[in-house]
């Protein structure tokens, strides 16, 4: 049913038999950008009143669903605070994306990652306990309760806003005009295939005319084989036929990345975003790896953190997990001069 609904959303059926369906989507839409509306308007008035927390709150989000980059811009971020801008930061997450939190963790070992809805309490604890000076708001955009003293947003430069309609008709959390809170814009998964950056730039700037605009993109790193514990160069896989194992927002751009690597991606193995496995599920893929003559299964670092959580293995086939960074392509010196603003005002 989910599959079905997201492929709705996304314009992906198509035919008359289909429209009252859609529509009944687009109605449910109505309902929902009313409450966005109105929840901006009672904020907005002050009826609502926002926390100020007593740090820099850097607020990292997007105003779509799906994968725009999230949890490796955020990275980023930190690590430009911690290591050029020598800040102390903590990042602060709702808690719902486990895979996300243990992804941060791993790779921002000195960080504190502090889970909880409630992050206007997170961001005191962060204070008390780290002697935080900055918090990154992870997946902050739609929380109006604390306040922040930047907003990043970030858009998929692929597939910018997809149908143009609110959720569940599309893949808007918020209208496009939201992104006036915006403080940069980041257009990331620009990875040289995206179809007219000019025209979305010019679609930003009218959009948001004060934003200052950045470009990003997903790098290939290296490929991680957990059970032996190894670093495999990224040529491994080249020219090799490869199982996809994937639970997240875009597993089509996962799979170009992978293709882009000169594997030869015989199947692709995808589940809904934020998946939780279930060991059945782990018995239905390898009963499916046993079925094909391959070498390896490639996934994600979030899945992986998911099956190594959970205990699951994928028979005694070699997992190999595909590790990514964000690289800015330009505005890098921008978005520094402007997180050095923050501390200086």
């Amino acid at each position: 049913m989910t599959d079905f609904i997201y492929s709705l959303m996304t314009d992906k059926r198509k035919g008359a038999i289909f429209f009252p369906f859609k529509f009944i989507l687009y109605l449910i839409s109505l309902v929902y950008g009313s409450v966005i509306i109105v929840r901006g308007l009672l904020y907005g008035l002050h009826i609502f009143k926002k926390y100020k927390a007593p740090l820099k709150v850097i607020s990292v989000g997007n105003v779509t669903l799906g994968g725009t980059g999230k949890t490796p811009f955020t990275m980023a971020i930190a690590k430009i605070l911690e290591e050029e801008l020598k800040r102390s930061v903590c990042i602060l997450i709702r808690g719902y994306g486990w895979d996300e939190q243990e992804m941060l963790k791993r790779n921002l070992a000195d960080v504190p990652v502090l889970v909880g809805q409630d992050r206007s309490r997170s961001s005191n604890k962060a204070v008390k306990l780290y002697g935080s000076d900055t918090a990154i708001l992870d997946d902050g955009f739609q929380h109006w309760e604390l306040a922040r003293d930047l907003n990043i947003v970030l858009v998929d430069s692929r597939n910018p806003f997809g149908n143009g309609h609110l959720f569940p008709r599309g893949v808007l959390r918020e209208p496009k005009k939201s992104l006036r809170r915006a403080d940069i814009v980041v257009l990331t998964k620009n990875n040289g295939t995206a179809v007219g950056m000019d025209v979305i730039r010019k679609e930003m700037r009218a959009i948001s005319r004060n934003a200052m605009i950045l470009e990003a993109t997903h790098v290939p790193k290296y490929l991680y084989e957990g059970r032996a514990r190894r670093i495999h160069e990224l040529s491994t896989i080249r020219s090799k036929r490869v199982i996809l194992l994937s639970s997240i927002g875009d597993p089509a751009y996962f799979e170009e990345t992978v293709r882009g690597l000169g594997a030869d991606v015989i199947e692709h193995l995808k589940f809904p975003d934020h998946y939780d496995y279930r060991k059945k599920d782990i018995e239905r893929v390898t009963a499916r790896c046993d079925e094909r003559h391959f070498d390896f299964v490639v996934t994600t670092e979030k899945d992986i953190v998911k099956l190594n959580r959970l205990g699951l293995f994928i028979g005694s086939y070699k997992v190999l997990t595909l590790v990514v960074e964000m690289q800015i392509l330009s505005g890098r010196e921008g978005l520094i001069a402007r997180l050095h603003s923050l501390y200086t005002r």
